[in-house]
């Protein structure tokens, strides 16, 4: 497992430096054709996933007896070969250039899957690609929150789709290594990343915290919107919104009981001042500032669920970021189908505070129009996460894999 664990941290790493290196380097814009170094970056990285993780997933069938990997198989290869199709047709109308092949360190990640048999074969398959598809989970996630362009939007937000069930579909043979949802491995490379203003792993209770804060501003501000918005529009987005909040909270309310965790009654004072600012507003500048705004809280969260999505070993808050996820991922479609969300909306300069709230007269946050923000810091600690947790999964299976012959 020593050789196959170099090559997986390798593609890792390799593919979290494309991403990592030009994430936020550019405020997204709702109706852009542009293509921007991050969105670049994001293909790239995609298309180095897509030609190892097809070809291992084609074969998976033929190498298992297990009928709960083979399906996962044969999902992973068709949803990774349908995202491929797309990929490719979207940098041809770009010009992005992309790689045509898997190269020689992917290659030999194939041959030695290609070698493995039994349940060797099976626990190695299931616990490196769950492994991979969290990171992936949460570049495309970035990339669906912040990107400029139009069509790259619409295949990030496709490969997160994919991605969300496919996790789940691998989750559920049974036989991934818990240890493979652990991210960050080592205290001081937690600390480094922290330092920058990245919580790389968020714990269930700050999951939790985040979602019920968040449904409870977005849940009356919507409310409020779909009687008072101009917009027919805009009136029945937020409807929908808030009636999907009520889900929201029930789920997060039950993971909540499950876990033991003790969940706000009031949102922050950050998200207070969001809905005064909608309440404040009238006419078409209140239309505007609700699909701004909500857009903006939501794109800023979804980062943070999607790695909580991918790290946390809680069956209970697994289901409520799986939730807050598809919801979140679903209400940045339908407020920008308003056509009022604009380029400096698709995050918040400040992400809502869990703990410390800042004081009663600091002025409502404005979403980020600044080119180096969320997304740069989230792409270094993708980085930091990948080559460090991929790393240590893999060495980890050889050493139980060696431990067992």
């Amino acid at each position: 497992m020593g050789t196959l664990g170099q090559h997986a941290a390798l593609f890792a790493v390799t593919s979290a430096v494309f991403f990592g290196a030009f994430i936020g380097a550019v405020p997204a814009n709702a109706q852009s054709t542009d293509v921007q170094p991050p969105d670049r970056s994001f293909m790239v990285s995609l298309r180095q996933a897509n030609s190892w993780l097809i070809p291992v997933s084609k074969e998976v069938p033929t190498r298992t007896t297990n009928a709960g990997i083979s399906n996962a198989g044969k999902d992973i290869f068709e949803g990774h070969s349908r995202l491929d199709v797309d990929l490719l047709k979207t940098a041809g109308e770009f010009g992005v250039v992309l790689p045509n092949d898997a190269n020689s360190e992917h290659q030999s990640l194939i041959n030695e899957m290609a070698g493995r048999t039994g349940d060797n074969h099976d626990r190695a398959y299931a616990t490196i690609i769950r492994q991979a598809q969290g990171g992936l989970l949460v570049m495309a996630t970035q990339t669906r929150a912040t990107t400029q362009n139009t069509a790259i939007r619409t295949l990030a937000h496709q490969t997160v789709q994919m991605l969300i069930r496919t996790m789940t579909v691998l989750e559920n043979t049974g036989l991934v290594d818990p240890s493979a949802l652990e991210l960050v491995t080592a205290k001081a490379q937690l600390n480094a990343v922290r330092v920058i203003g990245q919580n790389v792993e968020p714990s269930d209770r700050e999951l939790l915290v985040l979602l019920m804060q968040h449904s409870l501003w977005q849940k009356p501000a919507s409310r409020e919107s779909s009687d008072r918005a101009r917009d027919a529009k805009v009136r029945k987005v937020a409807g929908q919104l808030a009636a999907e909040h009520t889900q929201l909270t029930a789920t997060v309310n039950e993971a909540a009981g499950q876990i033991g965790v003790d969940l706000p009654a009031e949102p922050t004072t950050e998200q207070k001042s969001w809905a005064n600012a909608i309440s404040s507003s009238s006419g078409e500048e209140f239309d505007r500032m609700y699909a701004n705004l909500s857009r903006a809280a939501d794109g800023s969260l979804i980062v943070q669920v999607a790695q909580a999505r991918a790290t946390t070993k809680s069956v209970p808050a697994r289901v409520a970021a799986q939730t807050g996820l598809t919801l979140l991922l679903k209400h940045m479609l339908l407020l920008e189908g308003t056509g009022l969300v604009k380029a400096n909306s698709l995050q918040m300069t400040d992400l809502p505070a869990i703990a410390q709230p800042k004081s009663n007269n600091s002025s409502p946050p404005q979403p980020d129009d600044s080119p180096t923000s969320v997304g740069f810091l989230t792409g270094i600690a993708v980085l930091v996460v990948a080559g460090a947790g991929t790393l240590w999964l893999v060495r980890a299976i050889g050493h139980r894999g060696e431990h067992r012959r």
